[in-house]
């Protein structure tokens, strides 16, 4: 508030004898009088005459100031709380007070009191009593409008007061306002980054657009690239080809790279040369070597040491013959055309390398007029490599995958455990979901060969699988070749449980593996179908119709996996066993509760 303010001007004892001032100095004065037992009287403001003072009961005489007093006061004491409870409201309020007539006159002076600014002090701030607690803080205005409502009509205050001309003026204190501030600003910021987000997005995309386009030249010259060298053997010869290729300037590196290749071979010749004739001086010394022994000795040097410098020494006749029914990989070299020979119509000739029970027993050698020198023959061990692929479904559940990895722990042990059984047959695991990955390179397996495990996984993609085993077929089959090994046609079983999330896209892929006219690696699909697995496609995907099996309809999933892990494991011991033995022959039976594909559409 502003300084004190009195409205008595003056106050002076009344003279009994009718001497002294008897009209008020000021027309705003109000004259009044009071007797010595506190009786107040103001005779219409007017002052005593001399004769009515003569011996009068008054005492003193007041004059009381009637005009409008004018002020401006900040509630600064007495703030206004907004509805947070935080942040407060600063109130400025100008208004207009005066004494109330005559009566107000006397009820002034009759009061004691000197200072009016208490009065209309306390009269505001009751009347903005928690006033601000039904506005927030950004509600300033509002606040505002609501005190100069309240405040609109004059009132009359004891004792003898008038407020008048009331006008109120509310903003947020410094702390709020900074506040408030801060809000504004965040709100300009929102707006600035809307308005630029349209064009921020348009920029993305455009810049996301020339991205994909840029990838698919990346992915068609990927393609190119791998289509151009999908034929190349993966064997130091070739990465040294594709590395000229590829940088078609460098000749001078590839050449340094074939010498270096050249000088490692020849050191290693030269060890293994070395190694040969030591263990042949000492054979020689001890006299373990005949005579007879010398041909075939030299030859087995001699196509050792070819072998270690990367040449290719043929062999003599001595080496192992051809199996009666054997069927390798590689086809037959062009010849005089053989007589043609009479089979019975009835029984299926079997494709290469696979023969079901009967066609094993319909291409079996007879026997020979020397039935006791027949049965006394020593059978040779096949010399060749069998490939088999699994390609195990692992969108299949927990129970399923569980069981399945049972079996190949068991596959595992069985064939690890028996050397010459699993010396013929070379394994691969590819886990099939969305993607396909390899959780088993080929190879032979040993009590050093880790344990593959399936992995649960989301999706299923038939065609990723298909591509992904051509892949594996070109370069595994080009790699075992190397090895001068002789390779039956690739076995695979695929096992699924479900519906590719590509319907029938995987057809295209599928031919590709298949077609023998444009895959040199065609294998033999053998498919197994459970859980959600469709009949059609089984049978459409097996490549025989004897090779498509399906669960019976009411066997649970996890058992039908158990089913399929104990075929998985017995056929391929069995087909090792048989090849252990000289039967390079493949024979079939159904798993435990499974039937035809066939027979289930």
């Amino acid at each position: 508030m502003n300084q004190p303010v009195s409205l008595i001007v003056s106050q002076s004892p009344v003279p009994r004898w009718g001497t002294g001032p008897t009209k008020a100095r000021e027309p705003h004065l109000a004259v009044v009088y009071a007797t010595a037992t506190g009786e107040v009287v103001c005779f219409d403001g007017r002052p005593l005459r001399a004769g009515q003072q003569f011996l009068s009961k008054y005492r003193t005489r007041y004059e009381v100031d009637m005009r409008p007093q004018n002020r401006t006061a900040v509630l600064e004491n007495n703030p206004l709380v907004s509805r947070d409870g935080v942040h407060v409201f600063q109130v400025t309020v100008s208004f207009t007070f005066r004494v109330d007539g005559w009566t107000g006159a006397e009820d002034w002076v009759r009061s004691g009191l000197q200072d009016p600014l208490p009065v209309v002090h306390g009269h505001l701030v009751g009347r903005f009593h928690s006033a601000g607690q039904g506005f927030g803080i950004e509600q300033a205005v509002d606040l505002q409008n609501h005190l100069n409502r309240l405040c609109a009509s004059p009132v009359s205050l004891s004792p003898g007061l008038v407020v008048e001309g009331c006008r109120v003026s509310v903003r947020p204190d410094a702390k709020s306002l900074a506040y408030l501030e801060t809000l504004i600003e965040a709100g300009w910021t929102e707006s600035i980054g809307v308005a630029e987000h349209v064009p921020n997005i348009g920029a993305a995309h455009r810049a996301g657009d020339l991205a994909a386009v840029q990838q698919e030249y990346e992915i068609g010259a990927t393609q190119r690239h791998d289509a151009a060298f999908s034929g190349m053997l993966m064997n130091s010869e070739g990465l040294i080809r594709q590395y000229l290729n590829t940088h078609p300037h460098d000749a001078a590196g590839a050449f340094a790279m074939s010498r270096q290749l050249e000088e490692a071979r020849a050191a290693t010749a030269e060890l293994q040369n070395q190694r040969a004739l030591g263990l042949f001086q000492v054979m020689a010394e001890k006299g373990l070597i005949q005579a007879g022994d010398l041909d075939l000795l030299r030859q087995h040097l001699t196509g050792q040491v070819g072998q270690a410098t990367g040449g290719h020494v043929q062999l003599s006749a001595v080496a192992t013959p051809q199996l009666p029914g054997a069927r390798p990989w590689d086809p037959p070299p062009q010849g005089p055309a053989a007589p043609p020979q009479q089979t019975d119509p009835s029984v299926p000739e079997p494709a290469p390398g696979i023969a079901t029970p009967t066609t094993a027993a319909a291409t079996a050698t007879p026997a020979a007029p020397d039935t006791a020198a027949a049965s006394s023959a020593v059978p040779v061990p096949f010399s060749g490599a069998a490939l088999i692929y699994l390609v195990i479904d692992e969108s299949l559940n927990r129970d399923c995958l569980d069981e399945l990895n049972r079996g190949l722990a068991a596959l595992h042990s069985a064939l690890s455990g028996a050397p010459a059984v699993s010396a013929a047959l070379r394994l691969c695991l590819l886990g099939m979901a969305a993607g396909t990955e390899l959780r088993l390179p080929l190879e032979t397996v040993l009590p050093s060969t880790r344990t593959p495990i399936l992995t649960g996984r989301q999706g299923l993609s038939y065609e990723h699988a298909f591509r992904t085993l051509q892949a594996l077929l070109r370069q595994d089959v080009a790699l075992v070749k190397t090895q001068r090994t002789q390779v039956l046609r690739p076995i695979v079983f695929f096992l699924t449980g479900g519906v590719p999330d590509e319907g029938s896209g995987w057809d295209a892929a599928y031919r590709e593996l298949v077609d023998q006219g444009g895959n040199p690696v065609v294998p033999h699909l053998i498919v197994l179908g459970i859980g959600e697995a469709e009949a059609r496609v089984v049978r459409t995907m097996a490549t025989r119709p004897e090779f498509g099996f399906m669960a019976a309809p009411n066997q649970d999933a996890a058992s039908a996996a158990h089913s399929c892990a104990a075929f998985l494991r017995d056929t391929i011991v069995a087909y090792g066993q048989r090849l252990s033995s000289g039967d390079p022959q493949f024979s079939l039976v159904a798993p435990d509760g499974f039937r035809a594909a066939e027979d289930a559409l």
